[in-house]
């Protein structure tokens, strides 16, 4: 596959004392997250070609990019980002991936003055969920929300989207790793605490065949789409990813600002 960009980054993956132990480690500061992670340079490609070309997919890769200018222009308020861009949040992505049900789990707000751990850059590769607890997961998002749908009744799918906001993305964006180059057993479970709870998760062990995409100076009219979870048969793997230092920005780049949601996709099992 050709790309325009190629650039060399610094990632995280899991210590490698992981790989073969049935310890799981825990992130949950700069800390644990130096002591069980280590740095691996990676190349990181252009996934622009490939959209233009139609060759992500959420199914396939796991990530796409769209087009998408929301109305919302100020992204300071937690409440008003919940009144305005939830909704619209929610109607794209039941036009993209046609589910019967789509609902929104939640918001993150990240800039270049994090507030804390949580909402700082991801300095790490990971995914955010686990298989192992799916159908509690859904059945717990449904009954916060209030909704009267059976969680036994239909099948589930977890995204994510990414956007920036108040400028284009000139330094430390987002880099997925593309689904088809991992295999199964690359991912492993991590108890993350940053956000003062403890949930577990899957991040990947480092093989030399996975392959990173970003798309470079994205703008605030384009959202990031990529799959975390599905409880349909033969589902796919997650969708990896990791914020990194893009080595080829200038100096004077501006730290990215960037709104990421959480979702739940329903469809009707067998469908």
């Amino acid at each position: 596959m050709e790309s325009t960009t190629t650039v060399e980054a610094k990632v995280r993956y899991m210590h490698p004392r992981f790989a073969d132990s049935a310890a799981i480690p825990e992130i949950g500061n700069r800390d644990t997250r130096r002591a069980n992670t280590a740095v691996h340079f990676v190349d990181v490609h252009d996934a622009r070609p490939l959209a233009e070309r139609g060759s992500l997919g959420l199914d396939t890769t796991g990530f796409v990019l769209e087009s998408f200018d929301p109305t919302l222009r100020d992204f300071t308020s937690p409440d008003v980002i919940a009144q305005r861009y939830h909704p619209e949040i929610v109607e794209l992505m039941g036009t993209l991936t046609g589910a019967s049900h789509v609902i929104m789990m939640g918001h993150v707000v990240r800039t270049e003055t994090p507030l804390d751990f949580n909402n700082a850059y991801a300095r790490f590769v990971h995914c955010d969920y686990t298989p192992a607890n799916a159908q509690a997961i859904a059945k717990g998002v449904l009954e916060e929300q209030g909704s009267d749908l059976d969680p036994d009744a239909w099948d589930f799918v977890w995204y994510n989207t990414w956007q920036p906001f108040d400028r284009e993305v000139q330094q430390n964006p987002l880099t997925l790793i593309d689904v088809t180059t991992l295999e199964d057993g690359d991912l492993r479970e991590y108890l993350y605490t940053g956000d003062g709870g403890a949930n577990v998760s899957l991040m990947p062990v480092h093989r030399e065949q996975h392959r990173f995409y970003f798309f470079p100076r994205m703008q605030t009219d384009e959202v990031m789409v990529f799959k975390q979870l599905e409880t349909r048969p033969g589902a796919g793997l997650p969708c990896p990813h990791t914020s990194f230092d893009d080595v080829t920005a200038p100096d004077d780049a501006l730290g990215r600002r960037s709104v990421e949601t959480r979702l739940i996709c329903a469809f009707p099992k067998g469908g």
